[in-house]
């Protein structure tokens, strides 16, 4: 099979996962410190606002372990398998589609399509390979940021 025929999967690095790991750890430590206070010291709102800063980490550690972007032969699709409970779908970039990449500081890809859409490629395991699979099956589009034109070869 040739390569151009793989479908190529990219998940999160593992010091991006285990970053939010330890947000979500960390925010219920605060949440449990201010609890074991005792209750005479404990207020309503700072209690729910720490509760929703538990809440707000666990969702994002989860969305982290969720993601995973997808290189075809058809396009480029980045999905979240925990995004359609919060009815949002992935979102699909077909290769004729992408009008440019740009690249921050050598590692975010910023890939733009006609519809004026755009998907971002970053802080994935693999980077390189990824990015050098996007320049590839997508020439007609236009490189910007810190792409030259070695990076197409």
């Amino acid at each position: 099979m040739d390569m151009g025929e793989k479908i190529l999967v990219f998940d999160r690095t593992p010091v991006a996962r285990l970053i939010s790991c330890a947000a979500s750890f960390g925010s219920a430590a605060l949440f449990f410190d201010y609890l074991s206070r005792g209750a005479d010291r404990i207020n309503f709102l700072p209690l729910l606002g720490l509760l929703a800063l538990v809440a707000a980490t666990i969702i994002s550690a989860l969305i982290q372990y969720g993601d995973h972007i997808y290189v075809t032969p058809r396009g480029l699709l980045y999905e979240n398998k925990w995004l359609p409970i919060l009815s949002r779908g992935g979102r699909w970039l077909s290769w004729d589609d992408i009008v440019e990449v740009c690249e921050i500081r050598h590692k975010i890809l910023v890939v733009l399509s006609r519809d004026g859409g755009r998907m971002l490629v970053d802080a994935i395991v693999g980077y390189a390979i990824a990015r050098r699979e996007i320049l590839r099956r997508a020439p007609h589009a236009v490189i910007s940021g810190t792409l030259t034109r070695e990076d197409r070869k």
